[in-house]
């Protein structure tokens, strides 16, 4: 089954219906500033919606037209403006992305591609963030306390389960850590509580 069929089927399980609670702090906090800001496999895009808020550009990045149509509806109650918060079809690996960006919102994006892509995922990330910007990820599912869980869950994702460790040895090569802690369970989404840790990440 592709992305777009889920999404026209409305098999999206994984659809929130809200932007990450996380998120939203870490915006009103200031933590997540710049001018220009790319989620990809955004989905519905509320995180797009959230980012618009304080950056200049918000782009959201999704395989599936149908997400992006919800999106639309979403953009014009909110008020935005395509330039605002522009949405793409198309591929994260492949596609021109309008490149550089000073942040970078991954959420429930690197836990959706095959794990062998995780690498390609790192450069990629290199690629379209500007020196002295920020990969910000939500890491989820993190299951490493339930080994026998895990196995499963590797076997039949997506979602495939991360580790906060493993993502920072992918990044490490171009980027530092500025933060890798778990997510209070207060600012998870519901039924994801204790299985989410966020990292930051600055580009070298």
């Amino acid at each position: 089954m592709s992305w777009e069929d889920a999404w026209r089927e409305g098999r999206t399980g994984w659809d929130a219906g809200q932007s990450s609670p996380l998120l939203q702090t870490l915006v009103e906090r200031g933590e997540l500033k710049g001018r220009s800001a790319l989620v990809p496999g955004c989905g519905a895009g509320y995180d797009v919606i959230t980012l618009a808020s304080t950056f200049d550009e918000a782009r959201g990045l999704d395989l599936a037209p149908t997400a992006r149509e919800r999106f639309m509806e979403l953009r014009d109650a909110a008020g935005l403006s395509e330039e605002r918060a522009p949405y793409q079809v198309g591929d994260f690996f492949e596609d021109d992305l309008h490149a550089p960006f000073d942040v970078v919102w991954d959420y429930t994006f690197l836990c959706a591609i095959d794990p062998t892509l995780r690498p390609r995922w790192a450069e990629r990330m290199a690629a379209l963030i500007a020196p002295g910007g920020l990969l910000a990820t939500l890491i989820f599912p993190v299951l490493e306390d339930d080994p026998q869980r895990e196995t499963e869950r590797m076997a039949n994702g997506p979602p495939f389960p991360l580790r906060p460790t493993g993502v920072e040895a992918l990044v490490a090569p171009h980027f530092k850590t500025r933060r890798l802690d778990p997510v209070p369970p207060d600012l998870s989404h519901p039924g994801r509580e204790e299985m989410e840790w966020l990292g930051i990440f600055e580009r070298a």
